[in-house]
C-alpha cells in the first residue's frame, strides 16, 4: 500500500501589497478595488478566480494566505 502523500503548493512569493490584495478578495462581497496588476497576478498564479466581474478566491489562494509568506522587496519580476 503507498502513503498517502498531501499535495502542496509552494508559496510564491508576493509583496506586501499582492498579499494585501489577496486578503482584500478573501473577503468576497467586503473587498474594495484593488490595483489591476495585483487581480492579474493573482489569477494567473491560480490564488483567484476573476467571475462576472468578480474575484473568487481559490484553495489555493486561501492556503498562500494561511502560509502569509512576503518577499522582503516589494518589486516583482516576471
Amino acid at each position: 500500500m503507498k502513503d498517502s502523500k498531501v499535495v502542496c503548493d509552494p508559496p510564491v512569493l508576493l509583496s506586501n501589497e499582492e498579499l494585501d490584495s489577496l486578503r482584500e478578495v478573501s473577503k468576497g462581497d467586503a473587498q474594495r478595488d484593488i490595483p489591476q496588476a495585483h487581480w492579474e497576478r493573482l489569477v494567473a498564479l491560480g490564488y483567484a478566480l476573476r467571475r462576472l466581474g468578480t474575484l473568487q478566491l481559490t484553495e489555493s489562494g486561501k492556503r498562500r494566505i494561511a502560509a502569509g509568506i512576503v518577499q522582503s522587496d516589494s518589486k516583482i519580476v516576471g
